[in-house]
């Protein structure tokens, strides 16, 4: 502190520390504590240790339901494929990399070469491929879902103490839907402003012949992955806030509440329209970004899956007309993991 008073002086501190204190209550409480608990939540509604929210909708007996979809033995992967640089990303997120501990070169390069093995070493952020997002990834105050605080329960050499992806596991299977927004209105790719409403989702449902049930993991798909991909392999990188992706917008909160579902997956970055966040949300919910990643994650308690790869199944789906299966996502069993990479499938 001394040499740093010497060649600041104590006002120049002082100016300091008020800047970073704005900076960081900016950052960490945009709007009142008041306002975000007016919110639809589901706090307390399972008892006070419940990490996964909605998926207690999802129950032992509704999975055995499920599991009775299977009719063809058919094994659909919808994850992105994971490649470098290959797929958008949010922000300063890194895509993956792959380090080869032997080649077959390095071997050859031996004299007298006799038995190897090769592995590799991978390195990814937990939100940099497909993957579940836990409760804990993301809140407005000082508490997660169902009023974790975050001190106590987010520690830099522990990980995500409460909410965490690990917390999904034994629920991570049940039925799951494809509502085929894209699909239903013809095109490959719905646009980067694309605003779905909870209408259309009912219309799409209502157009596939299938019924949304407590408990169901909906997958929205809007043709945004395949699209960005190509731009992103040609040296663009996508702006999140400048190029939006299309999605469900407010009124979904109140749809997945009344519907009671598990979880929501879709194939873009965030599940939800990015930009511009419609008027009345914002004057309702007074939050300028990414509102549901909120109302959904943090009072809702719905888990939300991104970076998924839909069109296979959408294809799957329209051939035999179809739109329900039975669906399994198991999270990577990662120490107190605060993103869950996953890799699942729709049977059928």
């Amino acid at each position: 502190m001394s040499c740093i008073s010497k060649k600041w002086g104590f006002g120049g501190i002082f100016v300091i520390a008020v800047l970073c204190l704005a900076v960081a209550a900016w950052a960490f409480e945009p709007i009142p504590i008041e306002e975000y608990k007016k919110w639809p939540n589901n706090w307390g509604k399972w008892g006070p240790d419940d990490e996964i929210g909605t998926l207690n909708y999802n129950t032992p007996e509704k999975i055995v339901e499920a599991a009775r979809l299977v009719k063809k033995g058919k094994i659909i992967p919808v994850s992105w494929r994971a490649e470098y640089f290959k797929y958008p990303l949010w922000g300063n997120r890194v895509g993956i990399e792959r380090f080869m501990n032997w080649s077959g070169a390095d071997v050859m390069a031996n004299p007298k070469p006799g038995l190897t093995y090769t592995d590799e070493i991978i390195k990814v952020e937990s939100h940099g491929m497909s993957h579940v997002d836990p409760l804990g990834h993301l809140w407005y105050g000082d508490k997660m879902y169902n009023g974790y605080p975050v001190a106590k329960y987010i520690k830099h050499d522990q990980g995500m103490l409460k909410n965490n992806a690990n917390a999904y596991l034994p629920h991570s299977a049940g039925r799951g839907v494809l509502l085929d927004v894209a699909r239903y209105k013809g095109v490959d790719y719905l646009g980067d402003k694309y605003l779905i409403t909870a209408e259309e989702l009912d219309a799409v449902a209502k157009w596939e012949n299938v019924e949304i049930k407590p408990g169901d993991a909906v997958l929205i798909r809007t043709g945004f992955m395949k699209h960005w991909a190509k731009i992103v392999q040609q040296g663009r990188r996508w702006r999140a806030t400048e190029d939006g992706e299309p999605g469900p917008g407010c009124d979904f909160i109140e749809w997945a509440q009344e519907k009671k579902i598990g979880l929501v997956g879709a194939d873009n970055i965030a599940v939800e329209h990015i930009v511009p966040v419609e008027k009345e949300c914002n004057e309702k919910y007074k939050v300028p970004l990414i509102p549901l990643h909120v109302a959904v994650l943090q009072m809702l308690g719905v888990p939300m899956q991104e970076i998924l790869d839909l069109d296979a199944l959408s294809e799957d789906c329209a051939q035999d007309g179809v739109y329900e299966f039975f669906y399994v996502w198991p999270p990577l069993n990662f120490w107190n993991a605060a993103g869950g990479l996953i890799s699942p499938v729709a049977i059928k």
